[in-house]
């Protein structure tokens, strides 16, 4: 079959050329019009339910809302996991489902759950609400609005109803969540002196104000011609109006909402607030919806708010872009990328004119590059692939794979044409030399494609990660392969039938005899030979284990987040002050282009904070003569500067990836789960000591927040019975003075305002709860500490579920890069030191879990690929001998990845992982070709085996496989020499690791083998 296509395209060479270059360019126009995004979707399906539950505090909403939500999805199909928090006024569960399901469908199912359950709710708990289907960084732009002249509720006002309907209307935009400025809503303050002494009560006022405002439609009156549409209007529009509506009558004469409550326009509670360079503003944050490019996606909400900013601007708004914006990384990370493979390309082509010597051989060479790319580039839109970091990495990495295919050939072809004499037909000459090394490169490029297999293979965040990567690599490597067979070939002949070829390079002469002297040394010292080539193999094996692991490497953004958290139970008001002194001394650092503090939660917002919670989005610029370490620090004293809370900082990526992983932002987590709240308490407090004296430890803390102080009320059933009142009434009356009960809304031409009733005189003193006056049905009013027990408890803010059970969770930063190492310390401290009480037990997350996880299952499937490589082995070459050789090759490979990694770092992550099983295809590849080549020399070339073939293979072989290594060598040089930029966090030690392999793989191929096949390789004369 192989030798069919290659004949076939010989024979066609004119339309086989020209269907190669039809392909390049429908990939070219492919390229143009890929969708970029800065990482694969990593996050699996995922669906948050919330639901507001105005005035329960945290037990109330596990008890009475999360419980029974939990019980009702935990039974959707293909659900994964269910975590949920329970804090004052909200309910927020996650589903997690299995990767691989249609996230619509899933949704969906949800969505059916849900409406069956709604009315199940206790009363005044709002129906639950589902989050919008979006990408795994969620994160699209965040920005804001201050204004000097505007009060925060005219700004809100703005922001809400002119802003975010223009921000939702661009395609790709999932939520448009806001914090900062105050809601407005039509307050009616209720008297309730004034109100008992018209014998009224406050669901009087309830019912006036909601018949007041109701809009119901009005029909519409016909005649012969025409149809006249009735408009209805209630008559509560304006707070005049509404004072004027009848509560009830008093003597027959009728009591208006004026003489009870006064009726004005305020601000509702406040759940949360912002502030944008230390300044009281309104922060929006979007998300991309799944699916969208996100590039796409922020350009064009970008123009739209640059187009609405002049006009904003003129009502005294100051418009702040790009507070945080992850298509900046994708920007530089796929430049970087883009320009990493220009460099590669180039130096690709200037080595093949060095070393061919010939313009024509290096233009067919490197003919393979753009048809073989452009053609993957061109599959992977089809598929729906997205070119990302990953998908890019795959065609970085497959480079000097898709260009060696293509070499063995030409090179070969050429040294036909040299030895050759004058008078020689050159397609049969061109036919040979083709088949000659096509079935060994098939075999090898099989093998490099069987090494990356477990790659494929890999499942949870890591295989979301590198499967792209891998899906890249093999369908570059495979159509490589197919160009090699047919365009190459064809090519060759197109440009090369009448050219005489030039001598070869001068260097490549003096490598062959150094090459030649080494290898008759090494022939005359066997002992010395096994000893270098078995013991560079045990040392690679020896070393890997000692490096540090961690599962990703820290990613170089322009952007971090900032979480702090004040003690629980400190007020909005304090922590916005905090708030201010921490912006404005990181707006004083150099080289901090901009800060942005998130306080609390939005409105139905996605992250449950309580108001002592807060999140700072710091926008660095390194151009400013200050590196990012530098930056980083002063970042880091600043917060120092303000020790009664605790800090922890991430990068955008990382805190996604954690948060994917585990829930929580951090690399490693505990949770500990029991049914008694204290208990696990006591365990994680236990823990955060034991896991403190460990050296690597950076921030050890308890992620759920302990209790705080809380306003117990408890109600007297005798004294309720003794006043004429019920329970209901009081807990009404406590609810409307404390947050407000709303009862309709004024829906006007574009937006909506909520009416609530509050009791006036309620004050911010939690003493004078007990003087909430009570009007029972007799018209007795007495206070509420007449009729319950008022205390001052610690009670809990936050209630954690995961899978249903309660738990507590400790959070660790490690200080060094070797988190695997770090998470196995941990687990020997505490199974030697900590005894769980009964019904307690642990569970461990987090990236350096998930990275012993994706360590343990590459080794399992490489096991596997090991089996796939030698039945390979078996079948080109049949020998069991040959077999062995190879496989006795590839340990000695992983000593220059070891040092590559040792001298970059000494951190194995998973991309320096992905790099060793890449290695190992590689330097299978070399061997494979030499002892192919061996099998020609014997078998076709009728030669004796002896140490002069095996030399003289070597020496034939030298060219080919030197020229292979430097070409992947050289396309991955930029790569690795951008180690620590972005767009090259993940594909840059894959590289740095290649690069060391390749140089001791290269060596052990032509120096080591040769001496070694002769004294052990029995070639047969006659193919199997």
């Amino acid at each position: 079959m192989l030798a069919a296509i290659v004949r076939a395209s010989l024979g066609n060479q004119r339309i086989v050329t020209a269907l190669s270059c039809l392909i390049a360019v429908l990939g070219l126009a492919a390229l143009g019009s890929a969708r970029f995004d800065v990482f694969p979707d990593f996050a699996p399906p995922h669906v948050l339910v919330q639901t507001e539950a105005p005035g329960l505090d945290a037990s109330q909403v596990e008890s009475l809302v999360t419980r029974p939500l939990e019980e009702l999805l935990a039974g959707t199909e293909n659900v994964q996991s269910v975590r949920s928090t329970s804090s004052q006024g909200l309910s927020a569960i996650q589903v997690v489902f299995s990767r691989g399901g249609d996230p619509h469908r899933q949704r969906q199912v949800i969505t059916e759950r849900l409406a069956d359950f709604a009315g199940a709710l206790p009363a005044g708990v709002k129906p639950p609400s589902l989050s919008p289907l979006s990408s795994s960084m969620e994160y699209l732009v965040h920005f804001g609005y201050t204004s000097d002249r505007l009060s925060p509720v005219e700004l809100r006002d703005i922001v809400q109803w002119t802003v975010k309907p223009q921000i939702l209307a661009v395609p790709g935009v999932a939520q448009a969540q806001i914090f900062g400025g105050e809601v407005r809503e039509r307050q009616i303050d209720v008297d309730l002196g004034r109100l008992a002494a018209a014998s009224l009560t406050l669901e009087d006022v309830s019912s006036a104000v909601k018949r007041a405002t109701e809009l119901i439609g009005g029909g519409y009156v016909e005649t012969a011609t025409q149809r006249i549409i009735i408009q209805a209007q209630a008559f509560g529009i304006t707070t005049e109006s509404l004072e004027q509506a009848v509560v009830g009558t008093h003597q027959g004469a009728p009591i208006r909402l004026r003489e009870v409550a006064t009726v004005r326009d305020s601000s509702a509670p406040r759940f949360g607030d912002a502030l944008i360079a230390g300044r009281p503003g309104v922060l929006i944050e979007t998300s991309t919806q799944f699916g969208a490019n996100t590039l796409e996606v922020t350009q064009a909400l970008e123009q739209r708010l640059n187009a609405l900013a002049p006009v904003l601007a003129r009502q005294g708004v100051q418009y702040h872009p790009a507070l945080l914006r992850p298509a900046s990384f994708i920007e530089s990370a796929i430049e970087k990328l883009r320009n990493s493979l220009l460099i590669g390309a180039v130096l690709v082509v200037t080595l093949l004119l060095v070393t061919l010597r010939d313009w024509r051989g290096a233009l067919v060479s490197f003919s393979a590059i753009p048809l073989a790319l452009l053609t993957a580039v061109w599959i992977l839109d089809a598929i729906g692939l997205s070119l990302n970091t990953m998908t890019l990495g795959g065609l970085v990495v497959a480079l000097g794979v898709v260009v060696d295919d293509a070499v063995i050939d030409v090179e070969n072809i050429l040294r036909r044409r040299r030895q050759s004499g004058g008078s020689v037909n050159i397609s049969e000459l061109f036919t040979a030399a083709s088949l000659e090394v096509r079935r060994p490169v098939f075999y090898a490029t099989a093998a490099v494609a069987v090494a990356f297999l477990p790659i494929l293979m890999l499942s949870g965040l890591q295989g979301a990660f590198f499967r792209p990567l891998s899906i890249a690599f093999l369908l570059a490597v495979g159509l490589s392969l197919l160009v090699a067979m047919s365009a190459t070939p064809a090519m060759c002949a197109l440009l090369m039938a009448d050219h005489r070829p030039r001598p070869e390079a001068r260097f490549l002469g003096r490598c062959k005899r150094w090459q030649l002297s080494i290898i008759s040394h090494l022939d005359r010292r066997p002992t010395l030979l096994l000893v270098v080539f078995l013991g560079s193999g045990a040392a690679g094996v020896a070393l890997l284990p000692l490096l540090g692991a961690r599962l990703l490497p820290d990613f170089r953004e322009n952007y971090l987040i900032t979480h702090a958290s004040l003690r629980p139970g400190v007020s909005l008001v304090e922590t916005t002050r905090v708030g201010t002194l921490i912006s404005k001394g990181l707006m004083a650092i150099p080289g901090v282009k901009s800060v942005a503090e998130q306080i609390g939660r939005a409105e139905n917002g996605q992250d449950p904070d309580g108001p002592n919670k807060s999140e700072f989005e710091i926008q660095i610029d390194p151009a400013q003569a200050h590196s990012v370490g530098e930056i980083d620090a002063a970042i880091r004293r600043v917060f120092d500067d303000f020790p009664n809370q605790l800090v922890e900082t991430y990068s955008v990526l990382a805190e996604r990836i954690g948060e994917t992983l585990s829930g929580e932002a951090a690399p490693f987590s505990i949770s500990v789960i029991g049914s008694d709240l204290d208990v696990d308490d006591r365990v994680g407090a236990q823990i955060v000591d034991l896991l403190q004296q460990l050296p690597d430890s950076g921030t050890v803390r308890l992620a759920v927040p302990p209790r705080e102080v809380e306003l117990h009320v408890e109600l007297k059933p005798r004294e309720l019975a003794a006043y004429g009142l019920q329970a209901g009434d009081v807990l009404q009356a406590i609810n409307a003075a404390y947050h407000g009960s709303t009862v309709s809304d004024l829906d006007q031409a574009d937006r909506t305002v909520p009416v609530v009733v509050t009791v006036s005189g309620a004050g911010s003193d939690p003493r004078a709860v007990g003087a909430l006056p009570l009007r029972g049905k007799d018209g007795a009013v007495t206070r509420l500490s007449n009729v319950a027990t008022i205390t001052m408890r610690l009670e809990r803010s936050v209630v954690d579920h995961q899978d249903g059970l309660r738990r507590q969770i400790v959070v660790a930063t490690p200080k060094g890069a070797d988190q695997a190492g770090y998470a196995d310390s941990v687990h020997r401290l505490i199974a030697a030191k900590l005894s769980l009480p009964p019904g307690v037990f642990l569970r461990y997350g987090g990236a350096a879990e998930a990275q012993k996880a994706a360590a343990h299952e590459l080794l399992l499937h490489s096991v596997a690929a090991f089996v796939l490589i030698v039945l390979l082995l078996g079948l080109a070459f049949g020998q069991a001998r040959h077999v062995i050789l190879v496989l006795l090759a590839l340990p000695s490979t992983l000593i220059g990845g070891v040092v590559a990694v040792a001298l970059s770092g000494g951190t194995l992550t998973i991309g320096a992982m992905v790099g060793f099983v890449a290695l190992f295809g590689m330097a299978a590849r070399n061997t494979i070709l030499l002892l192919s080549h061996y099998d020609h020399l014997v078998r076709e070339e009728g030669q004796p085996w002896n140490l002069q073939t095996a030399t003289r293979g070597a020496e034939e072989r030298l060219t080919p496989v030197l020229l292979t290594s430097l070409l992947t060598g050289l396309a991955l040089l930029p790569v690795a020499l951008q180690l620590h930029q972005p767009g090259h966090e993940i594909e840059g030690p894959m590289a740095v690791v290649i690069l060391g392999g390749l140089v001791t793989s290269t060596l052990v191929s032509l120096l080591l083998i040769p001496p070694l096949a002769a004294r052990w390789l029995h070639p047969r004369e006659n193919s199997p």
